[in-house]
């Protein structure tokens, strides 16, 4: 009990507290400029009319609203507002839908109401929760543990690694201890504490490090730059200059190649540890090479994995570049910097997942075949 709970300090509230305090020692929110709006809920009640926007180049229609606001010192009230939809069926509002106003004051001083969005918290709260009955249902405790470990990750995330970012620290290096803090506190919090999870562990560290190393030299060598689109500009000027946006790319390789990374040791150490213990009797070497076999249809199917999420979530970006309004050639199109970064991102991050594959076989292997029970 003593020892699980010298574990518990050093591995879970130790990196937590300590990076708060890295946090709130270092990290200076950037100035804005811009009035603070207020937000709220309100419910459609009819259209009061549609006029076309004479500033629009697709001859879009704006609707004008009555709203009645759901909360916040304005609720009961009925406010009307202009809705532009871009004459996108998808986007057009109707009676009864529930809207998220903001309230900004104009010069004049004058309250000034406009849609910011759909309110679609409830639903997707559902599902949520919907979905974490079912992780139970089929993992058990287990699955608790994930959700724990996913639950620090995203407090690492939002209260070191963002904040040092905007401060103006190298987005990498942040990126980089964020990883390392991920890494430690969520793998025993999700997998306990084991042989086989401190081996994990070491090899996804390891792993790590090399993906560091290659994605600097791959961005280097690929020359990108980190400015694919608008909003890494925006970032860039929005930001006063602060963030290095190539230094952001990558650190997003890194933070983005840690779950893939993280994934294969813990599975691989896992299926080393079972075919031990299905034969007792199989060597170092056997155990490797029965491993490795195992491990190779894993690396197939997780390098698949990562190319189909990086275009997954770029495939609108890709539609708009093989669209080609600009009847651009295609080694230009190729030469762009959009899909480069995603070939990039992908390669950088698979060859640390590569790599890591015969390390963690071999060193889950040897300890397998020596039958020590101690973490």
């Amino acid at each position: 009990m003593f020892n699980r709970s010298i574990k518990t300090v050093l591995f879970v509230i130790f990196p937590i507290l300590f990076l708060s305090f890295v946090q709130y020692a270092n990290a200076q929110t950037v100035p804005s400029v811009a009035p603070k709006p207020i937000f709220m809920k309100a419910q459609v009640d009819g259209i009061v009319s549609e006029k076309a926007n004479p500033y629009s180049n697709y001859k879009s229609t704006i609707q004008v609203f009555n709203v009645t606001i759901l909360d916040g010192p304005n609720a009961g009230k009925s406010v009307q507002v202009n809705y532009d939809s871009q004459n996108i069926p998808n986007l057009m509002l109707s009676s009864g839908d529930t809207v998220i106003l903001s309230e900004t004051t104009n010069a004049a001083g004058q309250a000034q109401f406009s849609v910011e969005d759909t309110y679609r918290l409830t639903p997707v709260i559902i599902i949520t929760v919907a979905f974490i009955i079912l992780v139970f249902l089929i993992a058990g405790l287990k699955g608790l543990g994930s959700f724990a470990g996913l639950a620090i990750s995203i407090l690492i995330i939002f209260s070191y690694i963002v904040p040092q970012i905007l401060s103006g620290a190298d987005p990498l290096t942040v990126c980089m201890i964020g990883a390392v803090g991920i890494l430690l506190v969520t793998t025993y919090t999700a997998h306990g504490f084991s042989k086989q999870t401190t081996i994990a562990l070491a090899s996804t560290f390891v792993a790590l490090i090399a993906t560091y190393i290659f994605s600097i030299l791959f961005v280097k060598l690929s020359l990108l730059t980190g400015y694919v689109d608008e909003n890494s500009i925006s970032l860039h000027f929005g930001t006063g200059h602060t963030i290095d946006i190539k230094g952001l790319l990558l650190g997003g390789i890194v933070i983005g190649t840690l779950g893939a990374l993280n994934d294969i040791t813990i599975t691989q150490t896992a299926t080393v540890f079972e075919l031990s213990k299905t034969d007792s009797s199989l060597s170092t070497k056997l155990l490797f090479k029965k491993g490795m076999r195992v491990a190779r249809e894993h690396v197939v199917s997780l390098i698949n994995t990562l190319v189909l999420a990086y275009a997954g979530s770029s495939l609108s970006v890709f539609i708009i570049l093989f669209f080609n309004s600009g009847y651009y050639p295609l080694w230009v199109i190729l030469n762009s910097e959009t899909l480069s970064e995603e070939i990039i991102r992908t390669i950088a991050g698979t060859t640390g997942l590569l790599l890591v594959v015969p390390v963690v076989t071999i060193i889950a292997s040897h300890f397998a075949s020596q039958k020590v029970k101690s973490v």
